[in-house]
């Protein structure tokens, strides 16, 4: 996502940065990514959450977090950058199956949910790339329904299969 400066343009993110070296020069070794987590990237974390998910372990909504957003922003920042960020315990729900059992279902907090939602994206900028075109399995890009549909899915895993091969003989 391009940000507008206060005089109209456009600036390149520090996530799309990563995300282009990742597409162009697939050798890059990643190993210092924690730069990327800035406030342009934890504001839009925090405008893409659903304000109508379930609360975590803290009670703290969307809407409550937001009547701070900058100053909680700003010290969630400070945190992650000090490393003196630490998730909290989740919020822990049974949920029903069909078979009348009963499931865990983990519930993070919504400061918790910003830097999931972060991370998730910093590491999509890197590994989307690397996907391959018969991929099937979770992608941004595309439905793991149609993939597994398309017949070039098959040329694509005999392929693999005859490379796995050549590689152990």
């Amino acid at each position: 996502m391009a940000v507008h400066t206060e005089y109209g343009k456009q600036k390149t993110t520090k996530l799309e940065c990563i995300g282009k070296r990742a597409i162009h020069r697939k050798d890059t070794v990643f190993n210092n990514i924690g730069y990327v987590v800035d406030l342009d990237l934890l504001r839009e974390c925090y405008q893409e959450l659903d304000g109508k998910k379930a609360i975590g372990i803290d009670g703290v909504t969307k809407e409550a977090y937001g009547k701070k957003l900058e100053d909680n922003l700003q010290d969630l920042l400070g945190r992650v950058r000090r490393h003196a960020y630490k998730p909290q315990p989740s919020r822990i729900v049974e949920m029903p199956k069909e078979d009348g059992s009963t499931r865990p279902l983990a519930i993070s907090c919504f400061e918790d949910k910003i830097i999931q939602l972060a991370v998730s994206k910093i590491l999509t900028a890197i590994f989307e790339p690397q996907f391959l075109p018969c991929s099937y399995g979770y992608s941004e890009r595309k439905s793991g329904v149609k993939q597994a549909r398309m017949p070039a899915r098959l040329d694509c895993v005999s392929n693999f299969i005859k490379h796995l091969f050549a590689l152990r003989s």
